[in-house]
């Protein structure tokens, strides 16, 4: 239960933001590096990188790939990921975890094929409507708590100003593309919820059934 719950908090409380997405393979064969202490900014480099990071991402219209999420309790999951903009994200959940969240572009649905139930939030509640947006803009979408700059690595700490969506999410980028390497979700409680995105294939078509999850019901 607990792995089914941080699930939706990585996927629905931002399942979704692989849009400038990293090219590079597997985190854990990326040799370990030092990095840079964290730069302090001024007001104007940060709307400057923002400005950046959401340009990076609207780029972007489709891309695929797989995930490693590491759950509050350090259950290790696995699955692979496509997204289709705007609005449109599936993530898949290799077994045994009997998981799948899709992103149909009106609202999010997360099916559990072992308890045979399927739950639908709608889109515009879920920060998902913000990064599969055409047109973002953190600035006036989102309440930004914190943005860091360490060497080619940057994170974006924010929360939901409408206070819909509990604690807080930091997205991470690297590189001088601002490519979207994952991003962490914080509870209310301090649980955190971390997810690693590699295999990463950007521009490529997708099928249209990958968006569409139909109730058990229907089949």
């Amino acid at each position: 239960m607990k792995t089914k719950l941080a699930a939706l908090v990585a996927a629905v409380a931002l399942a979704g933001a692989p849009l400038a997405l990293a090219r590079q393979g597997s985190p854990e064969a990326a040799p370990m590096k030092i990095t840079a202490a964290p730069a302090t900014l001024t007001a104007a480099q940060r709307t400057t990188l923002l400005k950046e990071v959401a340009a990076s991402m609207e780029k972007v219209k489709t891309a695929s790939g797989r995930f490693d999420q590491l759950s509050p309790d350090f259950t290790a999951t696995t699955g692979t990921f496509a997204i289709s903009r705007p609005g449109k994200v599936r993530f898949d959940y290799d077994d045994p975890t009997p998981l799948l969240i899709v992103s149909n572009g009106t609202t999010v649905a997360m099916q559990d094929s072992e308890l045979e139930t399927t739950d639908r939030v709608p889109l515009s509640s879920t920060p998902l409507s913000l990064l599969l947006d055409d047109n973002l803009d953190f600035a006036s979408e989102a309440e930004i708590l914190d943005v860091s700059n360490e060497g080619d690595n940057v994170s974006i700490t924010l929360s939901d100003p409408d206070g819909e969506m509990d604690g807080t999410l930091t997205l991470l980028f690297a590189g001088a593309d601002h490519d979207l390497t994952g991003w962490r979700t914080t509870d209310s409680a301090g649980n955190v919820t971390d997810v690693k995105l590699h295999d990463v294939v950007t521009g490529k078509k997708l099928n249209p059934r990958l968006f569409i999850v139909k109730d058990f019901d229907d089949e």
